[in-house]
């Protein structure tokens, strides 16, 4: 077993209370069970191509016109009225 000392500020010493008070944990069992969670989210994106897609921070792609961003109001206005 190996021994750490680390030392939190007090947002997520805060942060780690509160996790311990809601899942009902000690420090310990607070910290393993998150290390734990963080794990299987890292294994399950290097298996799971939609999984790593949903922690990406990509936001989306559609078709549409290519000067969209330029032109939004226009295109917006052109479409309200078509």
């Amino acid at each position: 077993m190996k021994n750490f000392d680390i030392q939190l500020d007090e947002e997520y010493a805060q942060k780690l209370a509160y996790i311990q008070q809601e899942a009902d944990q000690d420090i310990v069992e607070a910290i393993k069970s998150s290390i734990e969670l963080r794990y299987q989210q890292l294994q399950q994106q290097k298996t799971d191509p939609l999984a790593k897609l949903k922690q990406s921070k990509f936001i989306g792609c559609f078709k549409g016109e290519t000067d969209l961003a330029a032109n939004s109001e226009a295109i917006v206005r052109k479409r309200s009225w078509s």
